[in-house]
């Protein structure tokens, strides 16, 4: 839109020889054709992979846990597994949490992210699947969509800016996406055999906190919920027993199990919502046909004020 007002502004200017009224510019239906048109063909051609989306998820079959074949599937359940991790922004109990901070102070605007997780398993009471959430859509609701001021940010939330890089001086905005302990979710993805899951011996390690080393190992679990707990407390504090996670039967859960949910060896579909399968197909449904067919209408809308204006003139 900037560079459409630009461009308004241009002409205007040619056309009367002196600088433009920013009013007269808005009020302009040379503006507005030219947004018109250039939103009308981009929200055209948008509205094409959200159909491509629906019609795959329409034509994937949707299975029970216990009769997944491998291939593509859909499947839904809730979450369960072995151990947690503590989020680093909105301190909960988690298997999987997304971190993002982004500085909005005067100095140069720095965007970091840390990514982790643990084992974990859907479960729809036929059986268990493992998922490996590498290289997945996500589709979450934020545990954390705030401004971080450092007159009220808490130590845990300094304590993350620090480790990120990111000065606890500056304010930023921070989001986390965070998959807990019996959250309902629905995935399509892969059913593939266990290519051989590695866990990652440090749970801050730089490889780690981007996710490319593979799940936080049950040791790895708890140095991270130790040092979020000792980041909490106030220095030379003893780190109390809640440092520990609650304790599960942990050899209920099999973290070498022959097959997984993931994503395909050939770059297939892998999309984690906390949506059902029938929500997820209707929105897309109705942004779809919203994109496609509303995108025309409001590119002919802005062609016709753009001809009535010079045909106007």
């Amino acid at each position: 839109m900037e560079s459409i007002a630009k461009i308004a502004a241009a002409m205007c200017f040619i056309r009367s020889g002196s600088s433009p009224d920013p009013l007269f510019v808005l009020r302009s239906p040379i503006l507005w054709g030219i947004a018109g048109v250039g939103v009308g063909i981009s929200l055209f051609f948008r509205g094409f992979p959200f159909l491509k989306r629906k019609r795959l998820i329409q034509n994937t079959p949707t299975s029970t846990i216990r009769g997944a074949a491998l291939g593509a599937v859909e499947v839904s359940g809730t979450v369960v597994g072995p151990y947690t991790l503590i989020s680093p922004l909105s301190e909960s109990d988690c298997f999987y949490y997304h971190a993002v901070a982004r500085s909005t102070g005067e100095e140069e605007k720095k965007v970091e992210e840390e990514v982790l997780y643990a084992p974990f398993f859907l479960a729809d009471g036929t059986g268990r699947l493992m998922v490996d959430p590498r290289g997945a859509e996500m589709e979450l609701r934020p545990s954390v969509d705030e401004e971080y001021s450092p007159s009220t940010g808490d130590a845990f939330t300094r304590h993350f800016l620090v480790r990120r890089g990111l000065s606890s001086a500056v304010p930023a905005n921070l989001q986390e996406y965070c998959i807990r302990p019996g959250d309902q979710l629905f995935v399509l993805a892969t059913l593939r055999e266990n290519p051989g899951l590695e866990s990652t011996a440090d749970g801050l390690a730089g490889n780690a906190a981007q996710g490319q080393e593979g799940f936080l190992s049950a040791a790895a679990a708890d140095l991270q919920r130790r040092a979020a707990i000792e980041s909490m407390l106030p220095p030379g504090s003893v780190v109390p027993p809640l440092a520990k996670a609650p304790p599960v039967e942990t050899e209920a859960f099999d973290l070498n199990p022959p097959v997984v949910l993931m994503k395909g060896t050939s770059g297939g579909p892998f999309f984690i919502s906390w949506r059902s399968q029938r929500d997820v197909v209707e929105e897309l449904a109705v942004r779809s046909v919203l994109y496609i067919w509303g995108g025309p209408v409001l590119a002919l809308a802005g062609l016709w004020l753009l001809v009535n204006h010079l045909l106007g003139h």
